[in-house]
């Protein structure tokens, strides 16, 4: 702009106005001559100051001090230095305070260009002002920035580099960084992103090309770290301007755990497709948002088909409204819920399941979805009941045919004697054997069919005591002890009886001494577990290996088979209970069998 001035001044061929010049000029100017008095004045400043030209021409220099807060003296001493011829062109920044009714702010910064001009009726020392005010808060603006960058930098929780877009040197480094990547800082910096990408050199060199050309942004990595581990890194990388020099900003972020939870999911994803039961996911409101293959081949409906739907769809009926009220109770509470029952396909064919439903919870501990498992038992179900069924024929044909042949022989009894009448005698016991285990397995039957009462208790020392006394009367050549304690299992009362009383009764049938002795021990759990403990032990001949077998393998087979129900049936039952079968030998003779089974909270319940 100067150069612009002088040459309108000089150049006298041209015939225009230079004062209209300088008087069309966005910024300040005046003129002082060597008696340091304003000679000439454009009309910018007489805006500026809110002062006609008329009152500013002819004023002395030290006018103007008015207007100056700061800097006065340097201005004067300038114009002097180029009056006097010693200096050309000299800068100098006042600061300006400025009338209320001026265009601008009233206190500015002003740059102060003092220059010598000759020409066209104007000579002396020419001061242009510029407001540099709005300049110096870009500076301070600029440096708060840096300031800003430099600290997220550092203290950012991501690692961040600076690289030399060309060479791919690490020109800086934030605590993150050099503690992710575990090299010292000063061997981090300088050192090249080439060594730490595992990528091939002409493949990065590419890619920060393009980062630097602004093509490309995010890029997918595996970097090494100092201890030689590999690590699956997304960078985020941006050229930017630093001190005059175009530096990428890269970001790093490991993924590492992300891209394994990505691939856990695929394995998940695939196996539930794969799976051979039914899965169904929900949102909390019960609404289908995934089947899996083995679902639509079951119930008939297609994935799409029931997206949307809720479980009710599968609604057979077949189970009361509190039913589904307990499921919805129980799994927003937090908790799993299982359950047989029956629903119905699209069809409307009904198929038997077993139903596991959970919730999935997220980060927040709040409840996102269910997914249920659904087992198809239809099979199941049906070879149950015709097993059932074979049973139920078998038991009553054995008990008809038994009571036939009891009657008969008991007509020939009477028509026989001697050996012959023994024989049969010996021939009516095994008959009464045989029905009495009828009627046991029958039971034991309806017991392994039906659902025990989760909540039920019976007190040990009653069920036991009243035990003892009709053994007693039924074996009075036997001695039966009971040492318990008023401690309670959760069992039925009549599943108990029973239970034991095959026990003790097997305890006193199989043993060969003339007096057979029976001890049963009840002993309350202790701090380590919540199991009573209930020992029946006997001076028998022991109970032979094919029934401890039984009750180790938890099967029976006919080569293996022992007398009465078994003791693998009641190895059955106490299982079903939460508990254990134990046989170990009695000193100096027989045999000791341990039930464990689980305390019932109240002890005092019957």
């Amino acid at each position: 702009m100067y150069d612009v001035v002088a040459r309108t001044m000089a150049s006298e061929h041209e015939r225009i106005d230079s004062h209209a010049v300088l008087d069309n000029l966005p910024d300040a100017l005046f003129v002082v001559d060597r008696q340091r008095t304003i000679s000439y004045t454009n009309q910018r400043l007489c805006d500026v100051l809110n002062i006609s030209r008329v009152d500013l021409l002819d004023e002395p220099l030290a006018f103007l001090d008015q207007f100056v807060y700061e800097g006065f003296d340097n201005l004067v001493s300038a114009i002097d230095e180029v009056l006097s011829g010693r200096q050309d062109d000299l800068r100098t920044e006042i600061e300006a305070t400025l009338p209320e009714a001026a265009p601008v702010q009233q206190h500015i910064t002003v740059d102060a260009r003092v220059t010598a001009a000759d020409g066209n009726g104007i000579s002396g020392a020419l001061v242009v002002l510029r407001n540099v005010e709005e300049y110096h808060e870009r500076q301070a603006q600029l440096r708060h920035e840096a300031q800003r960058f430099r600290t997220m930098f550092e203290r950012h929780s991501a690692p961040m580099l600076l690289i030399d877009p060309d060479s791919g040197r690490i020109e800086n480094a934030n605590r993150s960084a050099v503690e992710f990547y575990g090299y010292d800082a000063d061997r981090l910096y300088g050192m090249s992103i080439e060594r730490i990408n595992c990528h091939s050199p002409e493949e990065v060199s590419r890619k920060r090309k393009r980062a630097h050309r602004g093509d490309q942004n995010c890029f997918q990595f595996e970097h090494r770290l100092a201890s030689g581990e590999t690590r699956a890194v997304e960078v985020r990388s941006s050229p930017i301007e630093i001190e005059g020099r175009t530096l990428l900003f890269s970001i790093v972020h490991d993924v590492t755990d992300r891209k394994e939870s990505r691939r856990e999911l695929r394995v998940f994803r695939e196996a539930v497709a794969q799976a051979g039961h039914s899965v169904i996911i929900t949102d909390v409101d019960g609404a289908i948002e995934y089947v899996n293959p083995a679902f639509e081949e079951v119930t008939g409906y297609d994935g799409d088909e029931i997206a949307g739907e809720t479980p009710e769809v599968l609604n057979s009926g077949r189970q009361d409204p509190q039913f589904y009220e307990q499921l919805w109770e129980t799994i927003r509470s937090g908790n799993v819920w299982e359950a047989e029952l029956i629903n119905q396909t699209k069809s409307g064919e009904l198929y038997y399941a077993e139903h596991t439903i959970a919730p999935i919870v997220g980060d927040d501990g709040e409840i996102t979805n269910f997914v249920a498992v659904q087992k198809d038992i239809t099979e199941r179900k049906l070879e149950q009941k015709r097993l059932s069924e074979l049973h139920r024929i078998l038991r009553h044909n054995v008990r008809n045919e038994l009571a036939a042949i009891k009657g008969n022989a008991e007509l020939l009894a009477g028509k026989l004697d001697g050996e012959n009448r023994r024989q049969l005698s010996w021939i009516l016991d095994r008959a009464d054997a045989l029905d009495t285990t009828s009627e046991k397995i029958t039971w034991l039957q309806q017991r392994i069919d039906s659902d025990h009462d989760a909540k039920a208790a019976c007190c040990l020392q009653t069920v036991l005591t009243e035990l003892a006394t009709e053994i007693r009367e039924m074996y009075p050549d036997a001695k039966v002890d009971i040492d318990t304690e008023p401690v309670s299992i959760r069992m039925e009362v009549e599943t108990c009886q029973q239970l034991f009383f095959e026990l003790v009764e097997n305890a006193i049938v199989h043993n060969d001494r003339d007096d057979p002795v029976v001890h049963v021990t009840v002993t309350s759990p202790d701090q380590k577990s919540d199991q009573v403990q209930l020992m029946v032990s006997d001076n028998g001949p022991g109970i032979p290996p094919q029934e401890r077998t039984a009750v180790e393998l938890g099967v029976e087979d006919p080569l293996k088979h022992g007398s009465g129900i078994g003791l693998s049936y009641i190895h059955w039952i106490v299982i079903e209970y939460g508990g254990d079968v134990m046989i170990s030998d009695n000193d100096p003779r027989g045999s000791v069998v341990t039930l464990s089974l689980p305390c019932a909270e109240d002890s005092s319940e019957n």
